[in-house]
């Protein structure tokens, strides 16, 4: 296997970086060839066995949910330090109730979807897959299938910022349920407004949503448009978001229309829009606003 990099060259040397970090105790040869001739060995390189001790581990593996609709379009791995750029590649598969691997059922990387950090990785399963009527769908079908089971594995081999593997391997197993094919409309929410200071407000969502958009994506404004300090906290399922206001305000809650459920529908649009069906039609506002 080549290794991805870049040489530089210059009358008596040649200098190789590799794109990503070598691994500890990894084992490399250089070959090279004069013009027309055959290629050659022309060194080895050792990269020194490290000492440091496995302390990275998986944190949490995202949706957290029990069951994911049919039409899932990502998970979320969270690790407790940073990871090494292109380490996750060949490390994290799907598979289903019978530990096969559902080939084609992700979307390959590189690139990999890091954070700025670098412990966050978002682990897309292939669009072309989900979308009804495009031809990956119509020849190898959607990735998951409904009734089943669904396991997100992520190796051990992954290897963090100091090139150390993970402490052991990470799985996540989902029930998955029916596809969910309509627009986030948070008009239907079922909204508690605080009725006195001591009061949390409590919303219940229609369906789980991705637990990362919310926390960036709703907020609690006053009637001036003014940021409510407070503590938001979500539920196992991503269906309940409760706020405790830092002091009494009159409440109002901005949603953004980027806001996402688990299968890439937004509050925008629907993501496998049936072009037939006026109900999966778009809206163009930025966001919706609720008011007691």
């Amino acid at each position: 296997m080549t290794t991805a990099g870049s040489w530089e060259i210059s009358e008596d040397a040649a200098r190789f970086t590799p794109r990503f970090a070598a691994a500890p105790g990894t084992r490399y040869v250089v070959i090279g060839r004069e013009p027309g001739q055959a290629w050659r060995e022309v060194a080895r390189v050792a990269v020194p066995e490290s000492d440091r001790v496995s302390s990275t581990i998986v944190e949490t593996i995202e949706p957290s949910v029990n069951s994911v609709p049919a039409n899932l379009l990502r998970f979320a791995v969270n690790f407790s330090a940073p990871i090494e750029e292109g380490s996750a590649t060949a490390h994290v598969r799907l598979v289903d109730e019978t530990g096969a691997i559902l080939a084609g059922a992700l979307l390959e990387m590189p690139p990999e979807l890091w954070d700025r950090d670098r412990r966050r990785l978002t682990v897309l399963l292939e669009p072309g897959r989900i979308k009804r009527g495009l031809r990956p769908n119509a020849e190898a079908g959607p990735p998951l299938r409904e009734g089943g089971t669904v396991t997100l594995v992520v190796a051990a081999g992954i290897r963090d910022a100091e090139g150390s593997p993970l402490v052991s391997e990470a799985r996540r197993t989902c029930r998955v349920g029916a596809p969910i094919r309509s627009r986030i409309d948070p008009t239907k929410w079922d909204v508690r407004w605080p009725s006195n200071p001591s009061e949390p407000l409590v919303v219940s969502f229609d369906r789980p949503l991705d637990r990362a958009l919310v926390q960036r994506y709703v907020r609690v404004l006053d009637r001036g448009g003014n940021p409510v300090a407070g503590q938001g906290s979500l539920d196992n399922e991503v269906q309940r978001w409760t706020f405790t206001p830092a002091v009494a305000e009159e409440l109002t809650i901005h949603v953004d229309a980027r806001l996402e459920d688990l299968a890439g529908n937004s509050v925008r649009r629907v993501f496998d829009r049936d072009l037939h069906l006026a109900e999966d039609d778009g809206i163009n506002a930025a966001e919706v606003v609720l008011t007691r």
